[in-house]
C-alpha cells in the first residue's frame, strides 16, 4: 500500500523521471519510479506495425525496460481514437488497441511471476477531445483557432454536435487539415504508463523527456506534444491554374505564390471566334497579361495562399480583329490597371477554388478601320490609324482555380 501511494504521488505531483539520451538510470532498490511509452497505430487499425512512426525505437525501449526490470507492480494502458468516424467505431477502436498493447507486452515478459494479465489493466477512452484541445491551443495557429476552441471546449453539447460545428468552420478547411495535420497523434497511439521497481543499475535507454499526465474530469488523458517522425500537412499549392468562366474555354492561366502574402500570375486569352466564311463578321480577339497581387488577412499561413481577399495591379496587350456587316477594325492594345479578387474554396476538399475579379484601370488602342465589299470579298483598309484611350472598368472574370500542391503526408 505505502508504495502504491508513493507511485501516485510520482505520477500527480511532479514529472516523470527523465533520462537524457546515453545516461545511466541508476536508483536504489525499493524505489519505484513511472515511466510512459507510447504505440501508435494507423488508422482504423488495432494491430502494432513496427515501422509506423516511432514504434520501432519505442518498442525496443519498452523491451528493454521490461527485461530489466526485476520486479512490475502494475501496468495500466490508456488508448483512444481521434475524434473523426463515428463514435461506437472509435470505442471499439480504442478498446480493441489496449487489447493489442496488453497482449504485446505479455508477450514481451513471458514469465508470468514478473508479469501476468492481472498486473495490467486497460483503460480505453473513445474519443480524444482533451487531447485535441491540447493540441490546439498549443499548436495551431489560423485565423480560426479560439472559435475553434470555443466548440472543443464547450460541455453543453454533444460529441456529434461537436464534430458538426467543427466541420463547418472555412468551409470544411478546418476539420480537414485538423485531421491531416493533428489527429494522427491522437488515433494512432496508444500511451502506456508502467509503475515498476528496479535496481540499480538498468542498462543505459534512450527516451524522450515525458511530463506527468494529468487525468481530467471525464477520465481523459490529453495528449503531451510528442517528438514524431511525422512531417506536419502542409497544404501549399505550388501554383494554380485558371480559366475565366465567363469565357470558356478559350483563356487559361496560371499563378504562383511567393509567400503567404504575394503571388505573380500570368493569362493568356484567345477568344479567335465568329470568323464567318463569307466575311461578314468576326471576332478575334489574342491577348497577354502579367499581375502581381497581395493577399490580405491575419495570421495567414501557408495553407492560406491563394485564397482570400486580394488587391493587384496587372498590365496587358494584345491585338484584335472585329468586324460587323463588312465593316471592321484591325488593331493593337495596351492596358494598366488595378484589380480586386476574392478567391474561396469550393467544397470540403478545397481542391478548387472560385475565384472573382473586377478591375479599373486605362486602355490605349491604335486601330485601322477597313470594309469588305461583299460576301466572300477581300479586305480593305481605310486610310490612317485612330488612336483612342479608356479610363473606367477594365476587367470582369470569375475563375475556375485548381491549385498544385506538394506532395501530401497521407500516413
Amino acid at each position: 500500500m505505502q508504495k502504491l501511494i508513493l507511485s501516485l504521488m510520482i505520477l500527480l505531483l511532479s514529472p516523470l523521471t527523465v533520462f537524457a539520451d546515453g545516461a545511466d538510470i541508476s536508483v536504489h532498490k525499493d524505489t519505484v519510479i513511472s515511466e510512459s511509452f507510447y504505440i501508435y497505430y494507423k488508422v482504423d487499425s488495432t494491430d502494432i506495425n513496427p515501422t509506423y512512426l516511432q514504434n520501432k525505437e519505442n518498442i525496443a525501449h519498452i523491451r528493454n525496460y521490461l527485461k530489466n526490470s526485476p520486479r512490475i507492480d502494475s501496468i495500466t494502458i490508456y488508448a483512444w481514437a481521434s475524434p473523426e468516424g463515428g463514435y461506437r467505431r472509435n470505442a471499439w477502436l480504442s478498446k480493441e488497441r489496449a487489447k493489442t498493447a496488453k497482449r504485446f507486452l505479455l508477450e514481451t515478459v513471458a514469465d508470468s511471476s514478473r508479469l501476468n494479465s492481472g498486473k495490467i489493466n486497460i483503460s480505453p477512452l473513445a474519443e480524444n477531445w482533451a487531447g485535441l484541445e491540447q493540441i490546439v491551443s498549443e499548436r495551431y495557429t489560423r485565423h480560426d483557432r479560439e472559435k475553434v476552441l470555443r466548440i472543443i471546449r464547450d460541455r453543453s453539447i454533444g460529441d456529434e454536435t461537436r464534430k458538426w460545428r467543427l466541420q463547418q468552420l472555412d468551409n470544411g478547411y478546418t476539420w480537414t487539415l485538423l485531421k491531416r495535420r493533428y489527429m494522427p497523434e491522437l488515433r494512432a497511439a496508444t500511451w502506456i504508463c508502467v509503475w515498476a521497481e528496479v535496481i540499480d543499475p538498468l542498462p543505459k535507454v534512450k527516451q524522450q523527456s515525458v511530463q506527468a499526465i494529468p487525468v481530467e474530469d471525464k477520465g481523459v488523458i490529453p495528449a503531451q506534444p510528442i517528438a514524431m517522425t511525422l512531417e506536419p500537412f502542409r497544404p501549399a499549392p505550388l501554383f494554380a491554374v485558371r480559366t475565366n468562366l465567363l469565357v470558356p474555354a478559350l483563356n487559361i492561366g496560371a499563378e504562383v505564390p511567393i509567400d503567404d502574402r504575394w503571388s505573380v500570375s500570368a493569362d493568356y486569352y484567345y477568344p479567335w471566334i465568329w470568323p464567318s466564311k463569307t466575311n461578314r463578321n468576326c471576332f478575334e480577339l489574342l491577348g497577354w497579361s502579367a499581375e502581381g497581387r497581395y493577399w490580405f488577412g491575419k495570421d495567414r499561413t501557408a495553407a492560406d495562399r491563394l485564397q482570400g481577399h486580394s488587391a493587384g495591379v496587372y498590365a496587358a496587350a494584345g491585338y484584335y480583329d472585329f468586324e460587323k456587316n463588312f465593316r471592321g477594325m484591325q488593331g493593337e492594345f495596351f492596358s494598366t490597371g488595378l484589380d480586386y479578387t476574392y478567391s474561396m474554396p469550393i467544397g470540403r476538399t478545397r481542391r478548387a477554388n472560385l475565384e472573382f475579379t473586377i478591375a479599373v484601370g486605362y486602355i490605349r488602342s491604335w486601330g485601322r478601320t477597313y470594309n469588305v465589299p461583299g460576301e466572300y470579298g477581300d479586305l480593305y483598309p481605310d486610310e490612317g490609324t485612330v488612336i483612342w484611350d479608356y479610363f473606367g472598368p477594365t476587367k470582369a472574370a470569375v475563375s475556375l482555380v485548381v491549385p498544385i500542391f506538394r506532395k501530401e503526408d497521407r500516413r
